[in-house]
């Protein structure tokens, strides 16, 4: 790798990728045509830099990822050639090449096509830097259509549209988890039921005995039963657990690992297996061979050992490393760290009745501050003590590790508890759980602002209503994601006032 090449960032060759400052006519290494039909999404979590690309070679289209580095050898560097997640790339992007450079093979064996950018720019250098800094300072500068005429509107009016869209986007959280219900509702109906046929002389084709009866509607006793609603409560918190990078793959498995088959395993409370079991479920033991540390190979051995009394009776899917996300990620959000997290809520499931002690609270007539802080005391979980000073399978850190802090619990409570506390509300006309569920969430306070809040915080409120609570939080969200991205002007209130 030259001087030059290695003081260029990556982030600069995916932005001249992106934007396509190439000539037009393009060929790979071996000399077939190229031509770029869709440069795909970026991707910002692990695996390739471009999803879903479209390219034409030869006059053969491929669909698939895009992956760039600055030299041919990175990729054997950062060890795709092994990594599954790599095995849909159909074009490997490089700013330079050298006459010695291995070829681009993924773990399938297949060979991949290089495309060498610093023959095919379509300016210098330096000029495209200076479009990239000009294209990065656009979209920083990107503002909502409204953002010049909406000063004149007042707090009362945003206030109120604002709570509509808090409710708005509760609605969209709670129909999600009524569909999960439903579905679960009906998978149990079938399981214990048998489809009955007289015995004796087979019936004849087409005959209507033999065509099976539409599903029939389902009643509130059908959703009556406790194990419904702790598996989806546990499947949304699980998701949570996942944040923004693993929501995917905690879900998976939590579909995998349900808590009738953790039931069904006989794991106690204090059993090592429970962690074993979803750690092996998640394909996330690492060989005992890899891990360095003492107090972590005695950990993992334990884990492997129990995982492999529990993996010949186990028959749901087994994850793979590669479904994991860890970096970009904080470790305080580090999978592995939160999965020992997750056992400890499952625990809280099975042995400390948690769905039902949450309906119990939210009915009664005590403040929502007082209700609020108890939910809080619900997901106040104890990891063993090897989580409590690791972040992952690798050396122990100093200080004390928190598996859950506060900011991620205020959202298991806004995205998963109080959804699925409403749906119960809902179907069993409870309307002191409703009212309850409905006082916590306007009184959760704000979580950390993000990107969308910050932008709607100086594009709209323009400091003329602070966004104190989680709602309010909800609110500005919903109205940017689903409003203000998607040009629904029409439908929004604050428009309405500005015409």
């Amino acid at each position: 790798m030259n001087r030059r090449t290695h003081n260029i960032h990556e982030r600069f060759l995916r932005h001249i990728w992106s934007k396509q400052y190439l000539i037009s006519k393009l060929h790979v290494t071996d000399g077939r045509p190229l031509r770029v039909l869709n440069v795909g999404q970026l991707n910002s979590d692990g695996g390739p830099d471009f999803c879903n690309a479209k390219i034409k070679i030869n006059g053969v289209t491929y669909t698939g990822d895009v992956e760039i580095h600055r030299t041919m050898i990175e990729w054997l560097q950062y060890q795709h050639q092994e990594d599954p997640r790599y095995n849909k790339v159909i074009l490997h992007v490089v700013l330079e090449n050298t006459s010695n450079d291995p070829n681009t093979i993924v773990l399938s064996g297949r060979q991949i096509p290089v495309l060498v950018l610093s023959q095919f720019l379509s300016e210098s250098i330096h000029t495209i830097w200076q479009k990239a800094i000009l294209d990065e300072r656009t979209l920083k500068s990107a503002t909502i259509i409204c953002y010049n005429k909406n000063n004149m509107i007042g707090v009362d009016a945003i206030d109120r549209w604002l709570n509509k869209l808090a409710i708005e986007r509760l609605e969209l959280k709670l129909r999600r988890f009524d569909e999960r219900l439903k579905h679960l509702a009906h998978e149990r109906r079938m399981t214990i039921q048998e489809w009955q046929r007289l015995y004796g002389e087979r019936a004849l084709e087409g005959e209507q005995d033999e065509i099976p009866p539409p599903l029939h509607e389902l009643t509130q006793k059908d959703f009556s039963r406790k194990d419904l609603w702790n598996q989806i409560l546990y499947e949304g918190i699980m998701e949570g657990l996942g944040f923004s990078k693993n929501r995917e793959p905690f879900l998976k498995l939590a579909q995998n690992v349900t808590l009738k088959q953790i039931e069904d395993y006989r794991i106690q409370e204090s059993d090592g297996k429970l962690e074993a079991l979803l750690f092996g479920v998640a394909g996330l033991i690492p060989k005992i061979t890899a891990v360095k540390e003492k107090e972590s190979r005695c950990y993992v051995r334990q884990l492997t050992h129990d995982w492999k009394l529990l993996r010949s009776s186990f028959h749901s899917e087994i994850l793979h490393t590669a479904d994991w996300q860890f970096f970009p990620t904080r470790p305080s959000n580090f999978p592995t760290l939160r999965i020992a997290a997750a056992c400890a809520i499952i625990n809280k499931f099975l042995w400390a009745d948690l769905f039902r002690r949450i309906i119990q609270l939210l009915k009664t007539d005590r403040p929502a501050t007082d209700k609020e802080r108890d939910l809080f005391k619900f997901f106040s979980i104890e990891t063993n003590n090897f989580w409590k000073q690791h972040y992952n399978f690798d050396k122990s850190v100093s200080k004390s590790v928190t598996a859950l802090g506060n900011a991620r619990v205020r959202d298991l409570i806004i995205n998963a508890v109080l959804p699925v506390v409403l749906l119960y509300a809902r179907i069993f006309k409870d309307k002191a759980v409703r009212e309850g569920a409905l006082d916590v969430y306007q009184s959760l306070p704000a979580s950390e602002d993000n990107t969308i809040t910050r932008l709607m915080e100086n594009q709209l409120l323009k400091g003329r209503l602070k966004m104190h609570n989680a709602n309010q939080q909800q609110a500005v969200i919903q109205l940017y994601k689903f409003y203000c991205t998607e040009s629904r002007c029409s439908e929004c209130e604050i428009n309405a006032s500005i015409i």
